[in-house]
C-alpha cells in the first residue's frame, strides 16, 4: 500500500509541476548582452518569429523585481530582454548603448542554429520600455540624444529597428524646469501611478505635454500604482523608496502596466486588435491621447 501510494504521490507531484509550467508558458534564460548581465523571457513555442521588447530597470533596481511584468509582456508576444549596466562598480543605472546592443545580440542569437531564443526572435523589430531613470533612458535614445548620465558621448543614433517607446514613472522634470524631448518620429507611451510621489502626475504630465516629434502619444494614469507598480515588490532594496503606499493590488498594477504596454507596442507593430484595445475602458486607469 504505501508503494501505491508513493508511486500515486509522485505522479501528482509530477502532473502538478508540468501543469505550471504548462500554465506559465514562459521561459527565462540569463545572457550576457556587451558586457551586461542580463534576464531574456520569452513564451514557450510561440508558433511564429517574435518582436524584441527591451526592457530598462530603474535606477539600483535588481532586473530579478520585474519578473512578474516581464512574464506577463512576453506572453503577449515578446522576447523579452531586462539587462543590468553598471556605470561604476555597485550602481546600476541603464544606458543607452544598450538599444543597439540588444539588437546586435539577437541578430547573433538568430544567426545560431542552437539556439532556442533564435529560432523564435526577430532582430528587425525592437521596442523598448523603461522604469523610471530606464524610461528616461528609453526617452532620450529614442530623440538621439546622448544624455548624460544614461549616454556619454558626442553623438547618438537609435537603431532603425526601433518601432515604439514605453515609460512607467516617467518625466523629464527637474525641479522647475522640463527638458523638452524631441524624439525622432517614434511612437511614446507614458505610464504613471497615481500615487507616484517621484515622479509626481503633474511632474509627468507636464513632460509628456512638452514632448514633440512622437507621430503619436499617450498618457496612461495607472489608478492606485506609486513609483514601484511595475515591480514584483513595493521599495525594492538600494532604489530610493517611494513614501506613498499603493492603493491597488501590486498584482493588479502589474498586470495593468504590462497589458497597456504590450498593446501599445502590439498596435505599432501592425495588430490592429491590439489598437482596437487601447480605445477600451479600463477601470484600472484613465487615458488620454494625441
Amino acid at each position: 500500500m504505501r508503494t501505491v501510494l508513493t508511486t500515486a504521490l509522485s505522479l501528482l507531484m509530477l502532473w502538478c509541476s508540468v501543469a505550471a509550467d504548462a500554465d506559465d508558458g514562459v521561459r527565462t534564460r540569463a545572457v550576457v548582452i556587451a558586457g551586461d548581465e542580463a534576464t531574456v523571457w520569452y513564451p514557450d513555442h510561440p508558433g511564429h518569429r517574435l518582436p524584441v521588447a527591451l526592457f530598462l530597470p530603474g535606477a539600483n533596481v535588481d532586473r530579478a523585481h520585474y519578473s512578474g511584468f516581464a512574464t506577463a509582456v512576453a506572453r503577449f508576444g515578446f522576447v523579452v530582454v531586462v539587462p543590468e549596466h553598471f556605470v561604476v562598480p555597485g550602481y546600476r543605472l541603464p544606458g543607452e548603448h544598450a538599444l543597439a546592443a540588444t539588437v546586435a545580440w539577437a541578430r547573433e542569437e538568430f544567426a545560431r542554429d542552437d539556439s532556442e531564443v533564435g529560432a523564435i526572435v526577430d532582430p528587425g523589430r525592437l521596442v523598448v520600455a523603461g522604469h523610471s531613470y530606464g524610461a528616461a533612458t528609453a526617452l532620450y535614445a529614442a530623440a538621439d540624444r546622448c544624455q548624460i548620465p544614461f549616454c556619454f558621448g558626442l553623438t547618438l543614433r537609435h537603431p532603425p529597428e526601433l518601432v515604439a517607446v514605453a515609460g512607467f514613472g516617467l518625466n523629464t522634470t527637474i525641479g522647475p524646469i522640463v527638458d523638452t524631448v524631441a524624439v525622432s518620429g517614434i511612437p511614446v507611451m507614458y505610464v504613471n501611478g497615481s500615487e507616484d510621489s517621484i515622479s509626481e502626475p503633474a511632474e509627468a504630465q507636464a513632460s509628456y505635454d512638452r514632448l514633440s516629434g512622437a507621430p503619436t502619444a499617450m498618457f496612461v494614469t495607472l489608478l492606485g500604482a506609486n513609483h514601484f507598480g511595475i515591480t514584483d515588490r513595493d521599495n525594492p532594496a538600494g532604489a530610493s523608496p517611494d513614501p506613498h503606499p499603493q492603493t491597488a493590488a501590486r498584482e493588479q498594477t502589474v498586470a495593468a502596466a504590462a497589458r497597456w504596454i504590450a498593446h501599445w507596442f502590439l498596435a505599432h507593430l501592425g495588430d490592429a486588435d491590439a489598437r482596437g484595445r487601447l480605445s477600451v475602458a479600463d477601470s484600472a486607469v484613465r487615458v488620454s491621447a494625441r
